[in-house]
């Protein structure tokens, strides 16, 4: 099956939903203390590092580098309607990831997003090991490390950490793959008489890598504090 078939309609259908979606953060100093958390707790879980890869390592020679489409229903919408002006309880992050593979069972990534008509644009990385590389009858193991930063939102600062556990294993064609780790989210306003909060998180996701040739398709489903995010990746991986 070619790729165009379905690259051109998620694209197209990703492109149609961005104009949906949460604007411009502006209004922070509007918000309550409790206001303020949640709306911590939803960017959190709209902006932290997701991988959307299997456990197994890369190797020393491997790479990937995608385009993911990630779209959060978030929690808590009412502090998100009143910091943007918008009526939306979703915030879309398209992004371009890479990952390369090390010695010793270890990977490290970098990601690069922003929400499209909004002041919001997310930057982060990974470092990854294998416990457990994997092969044709063990499931593969890992353990990863996690940071995200958010960027271009003057009235707050907000960053992302986490630690989790993924396991995978390959069927064929389909890697299908499940992960839980803790996130721990720190929002920092710059505005009005707010104070910084911490929000911490458990994370729990599911998905499934398909090989497509030249190709990689991953579509993961991801769950951290009510907030539940689809997300689709296409990438080129050796």
């Amino acid at each position: 099956m070619s790729y165009r078939r379905w690259l051109a309609p998620l694209l197209a259908s990703s492109l149609a939903c961005a104009t949906a979606y949460a604007g411009n953060i502006g209004n922070v100093g509007a918000l309550s203390q409790a206001q303020f958390q949640n709306l911590t707790g939803d960017l959190g879980a709209a902006l932290s590092y997701k991988d959307m890869m299997p456990a197994a390592p890369l190797g020393i020679t491997g790479f990937d580098i995608g385009l993911t489409a990630m779209d959060t229903r978030v929690a808590q919408g009412g502090a998100l309607h009143t910091a943007t002006g918008s009526g939306s309880n979703n915030l879309f992050v398209p992004s371009l990831q890479a990952q390369k593979g090390l010695p010793l069972g270890f990977d490290v990534g970098l990601t690069y997003g922003r929400v499209p008509g909004s002041n919001v644009r997310v930057v982060g990385g990974d470092v990854s090991y294998a416990l457990i590389g994997g092969g044709l009858l063990a499931p593969a193991l890992t353990v990863r490390g996690t940071y995200t930063r958010m960027t271009g939102v003057s009235e707050m600062g907000l960053n992302t950490r986490s630690v989790e556990l993924c396991l995978s294993k390959g069927f064929v064609f389909i890697t299908p793959y499940i992960g839980v780790g803790r996130v721990r989210t720190v929002g920092t306003p710059h505005t009005g008489t707010l104070s910084a909060v911490t929000v911490d998180e458990t994370k729990e996701y599911v998905g499934a890598d398909i090989n497509m040739g030249l190709l990689n398709l991953d579509l993961e489903v991801d769950r951290m504090g009510g907030s539940t995010s689809y997300g689709a990746n296409v990438g080129w991986r050796l």
